[in-house]
């Protein structure tokens, strides 16, 4: 049966190049909000505005790394590269997103410190949290899914006695499509009982620490490890369902934390 993924093409390189403008102007704009606190006073106390400068630190740090490793990705155009170019992909996927809504984290953190002006800020605290605890984490996994059938596109054309199955399409498709649509129930159900997740404000410093890490770890495998690995490594359908995975569950857990600091 002939595979549908075959008529798909995609241009990592030159989405990449688009991609390290928008994620340097974002860095722009996680730097100029680091500055933001120290105009104004904090109405209770100062564990929020602490909270918003580590956010905003780590997220300006991470988008800075990653627009220049997606500068390096939009220079892998040659056939040789495809291998490298995919994987590094799929492992940028998972820290772009996440560093995204650490801009939105920062933001609720920072409206719930001015003053007599918060309940001002409440409707829009409101979009924020529905924001980074249901639609960004769904888009996050769903560019993901995305992202894992490039490698899985990759893999048919490097291997053309590769069989598809149900509906043109091979069976790492639909075991990908299985954990992209748990990840999605599970952000529905977390979205459900949030009523139930204890608020605990300085969560979402911890994670924006955890994601600066990641990311960090990212770059340094994609710039020294990475380059050195056969293609069959690169396109492992085992490494291609574990990092869809991760990303699913990376993308509940933020999600529970937006709900905590709601």
């Amino acid at each position: 049966m002939d595979c549908r993924l075959e008529a798909l093409e995609f241009d990592i390189a030159g989405t990449a190049g688009w991609y390290s403008s928008v994620v340097g102007v974002l860095a722009g704009f996680a730097l100029l909000a680091i500055l933001i606190p120290l105009d104004h006073e904090a109405a209770t106390d100062d564990d929020r505005s602490a909270d918003t400068v580590v956010i905003m630190t780590c997220a300006f740090f991470s988008l800075l790394l990653l627009s220049f490793s997606y500068a390096i990705l939009a220079g892998r155009v040659g056939d040789g590269e495809r291998s490298l170019a995919v994987h590094e992909q799929l492992l940028l996927g998972v820290a772009v997103g996440l560093s995204s809504l650490l801009l939105m984290f920062a933001l609720n953190t920072l409206l719930a410190t001015y003053g007599a002006n918060r309940r001002a800020f409440l409707p829009a605290r409101r979009i924020i949290v529905l924001t980074t605890s249901l639609i960004g984490p769904a888009v996050v996994i769903a560019v993901q899914f995305s992202n894992a059938l490039d490698i899985e596109r990759l893999r048919i054309g490097a291997d053309p006695t590769l069989q598809c199955g149900l509906a043109g399409l091979p069976s790492g498709v639909w075991i990908n499509l299985a954990i992209t649509t748990i990840g999605l129930a599970a952000l529905a159900v977390t979205a459900m009982l949030h009523r139930r997740i204890p608020r605990k404000s300085r969560v979402a410093s911890r994670i924006a620490v955890s994601v600066l890490v990641y990311t960090t770890v990212v770059v340094v495998w994609t710039s020294m490890v990475a380059p050195l690995l056969p293609d069959e490594v690169l396109t492992n359908a085992v490494f291609e369902h574990v990092a869809l995975a991760t990303t699913a569950f990376a993308a509940v857990g933020v999600a529970i934390t937006s709900w905590s600091g709601r």
